[in-house]
């Protein structure tokens, strides 16, 4: 069927155009997308071309991006059970038969996905909440890994939403946390519903940071930013027998750093990344529950047919923006 999709026609240019999806296979399911959101910092690598393994080629233009959705089952294979028409659920990627490449394929009207990757949402649950549900999880995924010990010292370089959901998770968890950022809006944000400190790091270094907060070093310090910069200058801020967190995406040319240096330390290394269901399910809880805050992060709520005005902020940066739900119906 030919459906309504976001393609990224160029590294620069982003159109609301039409692509054709299959019927769904035995074990998929066909959802109608009700809202989107996208994921601002992997998204970009994707459609600028620096999303790819180390000496690979980057995902051929066109293509469709994101891999986060709510919406309605319309269909589904004759083996699928446990779902019912009209049912809102949670998808993440589509297949695309014609029209574009699937760069996940997760801005689409009508996606078609194994049911693997459906999450049935609870009932009244906000859907603009659930529609961010993998790059949530993935906050999630690096709030949960450390060891934590109620009022263990925690520092978080990166006010982006993967930041804010891991400081909430790690506060969740008995973390007194520092979040370190360098925009203004989402300081103010992070301080309302993620962080026991915000910091701007124009204005305050990571050094005089941590010898106010910790002078012998952060328990946990995560980085969010995904430079090789970043990730190394984390590392002499963790205490002997500490964590680091490693929650950014690490793209060619940023992901070399001295292995020495934690040797040194004796740290603890975790490196998230992509996404599980049951990682996801348990994310889906905390957000039903409101320890893991998505609306209030959500700065832009935009139609779909505006994809264009959605992708001018994360490709430009014509305004300040969080987190950015495109809405499809």
């Amino acid at each position: 069927m030919r459906t309504h999709a976001v393609c990224a026609v160029a590294p620069d240019r982003v159109i609301f155009g039409e692509v054709t999806v299959p019927d769904p296979g035995p074990t998929e399911v066909l959802v109608h997308t009700a809202h989107s959101s996208i994921s601002t910092g992997t998204e970009r690598w994707v459609i600028t071309g620096q999303f790819h393994p180390p000496g690979q080629p980057p995902t051929p233009h066109p293509l469709v991006p994101g891999y986060q959705k709510v919406g309605t089952v319309e269909a589904f294979g004759d083996q699928v059970r446990g779902l019912s028409l009209g049912q809102w659920v949670f998808a993440t990627t589509s297949r695309i038969s014609d029209g574009a490449t699937s760069a996940w394929g997760g801005h689409i009207e009508h996606s078609v996905c194994d049911q693997r990757e459906i999450i049935p949402l609870p009932d009244g649950l906000d859907p603009v909440k659930a529609s961010a549900l993998v790059l949530t999880q993935v906050g999630y995924n690096g709030g949960s890994r450390p060891h934590v010990k109620r009022g263990d010292a925690a520092l978080v370089v990166g006010d982006g939403l993967v930041g804010q959901w891991l400081a909430q998770m790690l506060r969740h968890r008995g973390a007194r946390v520092v979040l370190v950022g360098r925009r203004p809006e989402r300081l103010a944000l992070a301080k309302e519903h993620s962080a026991d400190l915000t910091v701007n790091e124009r204005e305050a270094s990571l050094e005089s940071v941590k010898a106010d907060a910790a002078p012998e070093g952060f328990d946990i310090v995560a980085d969010t930013v995904g430079t090789a910069k970043s990730a190394e200058k984390i590392v002499a801020l963790v205490r002997r027998n500490g964590h680091l967190i490693l929650n950014g995406y690490y793209r060619e040319g940023e992901h070399m750093m001295s292995i020495q240096s934690l040797h040194a330390r004796e740290a603890t290394v975790h490196s998230p990344a992509g996404w599980s269901r049951e990682r996801l399910l348990a994310t889906l809880e905390l957000v039903e529950q409101g320890v893991l805050k998505v609306r209030e992060l959500t700065t832009h709520v935009i139609p779909a047919r505006d994809a264009h005005r959605a992708y001018d902020l994360v490709l430009r940066k014509t305004e300040p923006f969080l987190g950015i739900c495109l809405q499809w119906r």
